[in-house]
């Protein structure tokens, strides 16, 4: 009897083991860079110019993709395209490494091609493992023509537009340059009805800009707009009073984007729309530098990026024209958590919370919308020291983004949630 409960206990060690260890290469895989539009950069194999996706292996084993699921719609599990596993050195991704898949729907061909193309008018992208368990995705806005989309620094949760891009390499610093230019649409207000008044004594929609560089920029001859796919859409900022356009190395400038460009060299020729659209910044020479595609706005609640110069954008009641910005629904500090995450996330129907304790104590899990109202109370009870997992059903939300508050005695922390559909 003992030795059968060794034997069985051994199994299931290994077992356990084999999973970790799976988990844990899965863990390690990323959609890097993607090019949605591919007209002349990047011929591929055959000849052609297909549209690419790059996986990006941040582990320290080779991984055979070979049974991996790669598809252009998170909701259709019938859309998920099964690598094919015939040629394993073929689709093997080093450790560190990088590996190009074409999506040019040519799988017949050739190990490398997908059954899908991308739409450069902005879709999806999704990685699963062999047990369709989710890996990776991304939500992808409209695309420029042979420009990439990737994230900065590799396998981050920070995307930009590439036009030097990087198929099978390290991706580059999309915002480098000299004098390391790092410019930032940091927060705007596109419904300003008493909130913030203008320059000339009226209340009009606002657009701050970020210098996170080391050098002053002056943006003269730079290009604003509210339209990321019409090149005739894009305003040029006058460069007739440099000083007044100039933003200062780690500090802000403020546009005004009242459709009235002809009374200063600060305002725009464009208005916001307050139900949701688009901004983007390009240089002198129409290189992409930044964007946001935002949702449907808040009276006199500005829309920012928080900390600056992040990935992660709050609606913000306490906004912060030509200062950093400020966001009340977080805060960092000290506490009793050592780690929080959820997983999936983004994810359809259920998602599991899971955080660390150094102690025990009592935990609070709220859920929030984008507006700050309370949408569920996920836990509220006495915890244990070590590690806990809460499993949330969300499939009776609406999609787009939510934040989950952890409390503790000792602190909050806050997380994005994204739910699809």
């Amino acid at each position: 009897m003992k030795k059968h409960y060794f034997l069985i206990n051994g199994l299931l060690t290994v077992a356990l083991s084999l999973f970790m260890m799976t988990t844990q290469v899965n863990g390690q895989l990323y959609i890097n860079e993607f090019m949605a539009s591919n007209d002349f950069a990047v011929p591929g194999p055959q000849g052609d110019f297909p549209d690419w996706i790059e996986i990006y292996n941040a582990g320290t084993e080779d991984v055979m993709l070979g049974g991996y699921y790669m598809a252009d719609d998170l909701t259709d599990p019938t859309a998920m395209y099964q690598i094919p596993d015939t040629y394993p050195d073929s689709v093997t991704v080093p450790a560190g490494g990088y590996i190009i898949f074409y999506a040019n729907k040519d799988e017949e061909i050739s190990v490398l091609n997908l059954d899908f193309k991308l739409s450069g008018n902005g879709e999806q992208i999704g990685l699963w493992d062999p047990n369709q368990q989710f890996l990776d995705s991304l939500t992808y806005p409209a695309q420029y023509a042979d420009t990439s989309y990737g994230r900065y620094p590799d396998a981050t949760d920070s995307w930009y537009f590439m036009s030097d891009f990087t198929p099978g390499a390290p991706n580059t610093d999309p915002n480098s340059g000299p004098g390391e230019v790092s410019l930032f649409i940091n927060e705007f207000m596109a419904s300003n009805d008493f909130a913030v008044p203008g320059p000339q004594g009226d209340f009009p929609d606002w657009i701050e800009i970020y210098n996170a560089g080391t050098e002053d920029v002056m943006l003269g001859g730079y290009y604003m707009a509210d339209d990321l796919t019409d090149p005739t859409a894009m305003y040029q900022i006058p460069d007739t009073y440099p000083d007044s356009v100039t933003v200062p190395a780690g500090g802000y400038i403020l546009f005004y984007a009242n459709k009235n460009e002809e009374t200063s060299v600060l305002n725009l020729d464009f208005k916001l729309s307050g139900d949701g659209e688009q901004i983007g910044l390009w240089s002198p020479d129409e290189q992409f530098l930044d964007s946001i595609t935002y949702p449907a706005q808040y009276a006199d609640t500005s829309y920012g990026r928080y900390p600056d110069a992040t990935d992660d954008w709050f609606y913000m009641v306490e906004y912060t024209p030509g200062a950093t910005n400020i966001y009340v629904g977080i805060e960092e500090k000290e506490m009793n958590v050592a780690s929080v995450q959820n997983f999936p996330n983004p994810f359809t129907g259920k998602t599991t919370i899971g955080f660390s304790l150094t102690g025990p104590d009592q935990v609070t899990i709220t859920v929030f919308d984008v507006t700050g109202a309370k949408v569920a109370v996920v836990a509220n009870n006495h915890f244990s020291a070590g590690n806990h997992n809460i499993q949330w059903d969300a499939s009776g939300l609406e999609a787009g983004y939510y934040f989950y508050q952890i409390k503790t005695s000792t602190g909050t922390i806050a997380r994005k949630l994204t739910v699809i559909k």
